[in-house]
């Protein structure tokens, strides 16, 4: 009886020994952050409309500042050549890691992050979620992005087999899951194909109203219009025009956004192939890498959606790339380069700056 209870006992006490150490080993070296950022907005110049009636109307749009909030918890390995001691994390960095094949060690590494913020004008919200695990011989990672800025949203989770050669070299083949929008789908474009814009406005709440234009108050009419009044009977707009400018493309952006979250998440599956090149000495520096995604199959999701239906073929070529160069060709003079490109479906990121560096 007493053997039983010790027994359990130590069995219990084993797994919480073991439970913490994991724990531990989780989160060393991890750090918790938050930060908020607020700044002046960009300058917008006057504007100005002239109704049919002669009445001008200052169309400025009135801006506030613009501002972000993030927080976070992160244990993501730098390489050599983004060393940032005594800084602290705030939600902005661009961690090469985050977007290299591998990390500069192996073992786990992640990301959490939450963005809400008003940019130019536009409120945002971003998500970012990201998990990698690498060994020698293999690596998965798990990645959740949801980028407010760039309509930019999937989930992804690739597992591949890794080819050291060498100490710097790598080559990776393995097969990748993303899950999408239906990109490539334009709903406004479909809804036109069928029926005349004005159709959509009145769906809206929207009536139009003709009036007649007689310039030279002859008694005959010299042109025509429509003004444009909302649900309530207010005036909106004087003309067709006024109206498809100032109001018809929040319409359009609401229809779309409707019609693709009422279509749902899709699905591909696509062969990866990537290599991967990283060199470091204090004074020289090159990290290269790369990734072709030639071969996809829709696996979930509405088929007539799928971005094969919209290019008529299941071999496109998505691809990401990126290179880190930096150089002290004397101890006063640098030069570095940063590149970043992907192209995954109709979306098309690029990130490139360049410079050179003088101590006097």
């Amino acid at each position: 009886m007493y053997m039983r209870k010790f027994a359990l006992i130590t069995a219990l006490l084993f797994t919480t020994i073991c439970n913490a150490q994991l724990l531990k080993e989780i989160f060393k070296y991890s750090t918790l952050y938050g930060s908020y950022t607020e700044s002046s907005p960009l300058f917008v110049p006057d504007s100005y409309f002239v109704t049919q009636g002669g009445e001008v109307i200052n169309t400025t749009p009135e801006v506030t500042n613009d501002f972000s909030y993030s927080f976070g918890i992160r244990k993501i390995a730098r390489f050599g050549y983004e060393n940032k001691e005594n800084r602290f994390y705030d939600g902005s960095e661009q961690n090469s890691s985050l977007n290299s094949n591998f990390g500069n060690v192996k073992g786990l590494e992640y990301l959490v992050q939450y963005t809400k913020g008003k940019q130019r004008g536009r409120e945002f919200e971003s998500e970012r979620y990201f998990l990698r695990y690498s060994r020698k011989w293999w690596s998965t990672k798990l990645e959740i992005q949801k980028n407010g800025i760039i309509n930019l949203n999937y989930k992804s989770a690739d597992l591949r087999l890794k080819i050291p050669i060498g100490n710097k070299f790598n080559l990776s083949i393995g097969g990748i899951v993303r899950t999408h929008k239906p990109y490539g789908f334009n709903p406004i474009a479909n809804y036109l194909e069928t029926s005349p814009w004005w159709d959509l406005a009145y769906e809206y709440g929207y009536y139009d109203i003709y009036y007649g234009i007689d310039y030279d108050n002859d008694g005959q009419l010299d042109n025509f219009d429509w003004y444009w009044v909302n649900e309530n009977g207010d005036r909106v707009a004087d003309t067709d025009l006024d109206f498809r400018r100032n109001i018809y493309q929040d319409i359009v952006n609401d229809y779309n956004q409707t019609q693709l979250n009422n279509i749902g998440t899709l699905a591909t599956l696509s062969i990866i192939a990537g290599s991967d090149f990283y060199y470091y000495r204090d004074n020289f520096w090159l990290h290269t890498w790369a990734n072709i995604l030639p071969k996809h199959k829709h696996i979930s999701g509405d088929k007539i959606y799928s971005y094969k239906n919209y290019i008529g073929s299941d071999d496109w070529v998505d691809y990401n790339y990126g290179v880190m160069f930096g150089w002290f060709i004397t101890k006063k003079i640098g030069l570095f380069t940063e590149i970043e490109q992907t192209r995954f479906w109709d979306k098309n990121l690029q990130f490139i700056k360049a410079g050179v560096n003088i101590q006097i």
